[in-house]
């Protein structure tokens, strides 16, 4: 289907139309009290372009310009192309590049914190981060919690979350309870403490803007010290987010916001306990600028994520190196299919292209739903060895996510800890560790070592443990530290290599086919030339109702009437496909694919059924 109807204009008018578009989104204004807002779809180059108007637009001199982005990855690629650019000092005071949150802790809310001999403040990337927030598989992130008036911050009555309890607790009928109680305790305790994560951050900021004599003297430093605030990714704002861009506004700071509102997916985050005002959402509006000219993608792909769209957007337009590609939709079966059949379907269907396996790219909008063999299992284990184990496999992963390999890397540390000094730590890595032997570069530098001579995971659990144990022992010898722990870690169950025991599959088996996989959520941001976005149920799983409503809804003729759930679910649908340049391949039950398939014959997207029963199928638009 092409973007527009009659003759469609050459690709040299359509990238010249992108190219415009662009230049006009780095010469857009922005004026003190107002906001600017621009929607960008999937693959418009916006994060170049911002850099372009980072580099080309000067703000005045002793001012700078923050450029807000909600993940680390994001704003180390801002700091990378101001340093290709030739421009290094772009990314330094007075300038500010960096999270959303970062922007908040710095020049919002620590400055103006009071001093207290009683604590110091720290902000943590997430409760996970501290020792004591995490407890028989969860953590405080799995709880919401409820405003408390008195602390002025969200650490009341805590609630699990829906999934948050781990599957071997499920059993447990009195562990949502304990688990609860520990949860309401803990997170007061570490708040004595000094401790806060994001919730608390901007119920902090939003009281020293709202309700603290302070206010004015910050918003007269953000005055001062900016010329500009460029926030990318704006669609990912929480509630308590647009309530402190509009105060921003208001303190006259000029606002510029892009994003792509259908790329939303972080509803579920939003609990909203305690009403600031009902604060208009930048993007209900139509936007001051758009850019709908897709670098990334082939129109196919275009076309198919237009179905997925719950706003009124226009139909990209692909301009890329792949905008010709006539690569069709692949709806690949996966009932009574084992995983290992169906993800060896979306390799062969890679292979065909020459897409190299580095490029080939599973996700899914939940981590259990990914293919086991290739994730292993969602939570930390808490039993020694199978943390080591762990750890291990996914640094080793060549598919493991950014996150992912954090975590890992973290558990790892914190286990080389507990098995030099004989207790786990109990302060989180940024506070510094308190022990006279070990600094944090040492601690690091340890870590690659470790994880370089730790033994291979396909030999049995046993003979890991007693080797990765004397592997430990010898990097302790290293710094001059006693280890105190000197026995192998026991194994009291009987597998036959030690990736089993964390739910790892055959490193030589559907990972062979597959380089990276991940949720949704996880992989925002990223791209590959091949993408397979696996929808449950698979194999013999049973009816998942949640999926039966997103399939109906998706192929009704109107999506933009879904209910906020239904309507997400469909938002992390539209960000899976548009990861993908050149191939998107669905995995789908029986039921689904048919609804699917005819659904996408009905909208003239090319498309293949895999394994139809009248042999496989290719339907190509007139």
């Amino acid at each position: 289907m092409s973007p527009a109807g009659g003759s469609a204009p050459d690709i040299d008018t359509l990238r010249a139309e992108a190219d415009a578009a662009q230049r006009a989104l780095v010469a857009l204004d922005t004026s003190a009290g107002h906001l600017i807002s621009t929607h960008a779809c999937p693959g418009a180059g916006k994060t170049r372009t911002v850099v372009e108007r980072h580099l080309s637009r000067p703000v005045p001199p002793r001012q700078g310009r923050a450029v807000l982005s909600f993940t680390k990855v994001a704003g180390a690629e801002v700091r990378q192309r101001c340093a290709q650019a030739g421009h290094p000092e772009l990314a330094r005071f007075p300038h500010y590049i960096g999270t959303f949150d970062t922007f908040i802790w710095r020049h919002l809310v620590r400055p103006y914190l009071r001093p207290s001999p009683e604590k110091t403040w720290h902000r943590l990337e997430s409760w996970g981060d501290h020792p004591e927030a995490r407890r028989e598989g969860v953590t405080l992130d799995d709880f919401r919690f409820e405003y408390d008036p008195l602390a002025q911050a969200r650490i009341a009555r805590p609630r699990l979350k829906p999934g948050g309890l781990p599957y071997r607790l499920r059993n447990d009928s009195h562990a949502e309870g304990r688990l609860t109680h520990w949860a309401g305790m803990a997170i007061r305790k570490l708040w004595r403490a000094g401790y806060l994560s994001g919730d608390q951050l901007r119920d902090m900021a939003l009281c020293l803007l709202t309700g603290s004599r302070r206010a004015d003297r910050i918003t007269r430093v953000l005055r001062t010290r900016f010329a500009e605030i460029v926030v990318d990714e704006a669609q990912d704002c929480s509630q308590e987010d647009l309530c402190l861009i509009d105060l921003i506004r208001a303190a006259d700071v000029p606002l510029l916001l892009v994003g792509d509102p259908d790329q939303s997916i972080y509803g579920f985050r939003d609990t909203r306990p305690h009403p600031r005002g009902d604060q208009p959402r930048p993007f209900a509006t139509a936007p001051d600028h758009r850019l709908s000219h897709n670098w990334r993608s082939t129109q196919v792909i275009c076309d198919l994520a237009h179905t997925l769209r719950t706003s009124d957007a226009p139909r990209d337009t692909a301009v890329g190196p792949h905008h010709a590609e006539t690569t069709p939709v692949v709806l690949v079966p996966t009932t009574g299919r084992t995983e290992a059949e169906w993800i060896a379907d979306f390799g062969r269907e890679a292979a065909q292209l020459g897409i190299p396996t580095r490029q080939h790219l599973v996700v899914a909008h939940q981590h259990r739903i990914l293919p086991k063999e290739m994730t292993g299992t969602r939570q930390v284990p808490t039993a020694k060895l199978d943390r080591l184990v762990w750890a291990t496999a996914v640094l080793r992963s060549p598919g493991a996510s950014t996150r992912q390999r954090e975590l890992a890397g973290r558990t790892l540390r914190e286990a080389m800890r507990e098995h030099w000094f004989g207790s786990p730590p109990d302060a989180p890595e940024p506070v510094g560790f308190g022990d006279p032997h070990l600094t944090g570069v040492e601690l690091r530098l340890s870590q690659a070592m470790v994880e370089r001579e730790l033994p291979p995971l396909d030999v049995p659990p046993r003979e890991w443990s007693q080797r990765a144990c004397q592997v430990l022992r010898d990097a302790a010898v290293r710094f001059g530290i006693q280890p105190q722990t000197t026995r192998a870690y026991p194994c009291t169950r009987s597998k036959d290599t030690a990736w089993q025991l964390v739910g790892f599959g055959d490193p030589a088996g559907s990972r062979a086919a597959v380089g990276r996989s991940g949720t949704v959520h996880g992989v925002k941001g990223q791209e590959a030339d091949a993408v397979l976005v696996v929808v449950p149920p698979t194999g013999k799983g049973k009816p998942d109702d949640r999926s039966d409503l997103l399939i109906k809804t998706w192929t009704a003729s109107s999506p933009t009437v879904a209910d906020p759930e239904t309507a997400e679910a469909l938002r992390v649908l539209y960000v899976a496909v548009t990861r993908a340049r050149r191939l998107v391949a669905l995995a789908l039950s029986d039921d689904h694919l048919k609804t699917v398939r005819d659904f996408l014959a009905d909208r003239e997207i090319a498309h293949r059924a895999l394994h139809s029963h009248a042999g496989e199928q290719t339907v190509l638009p007139l």
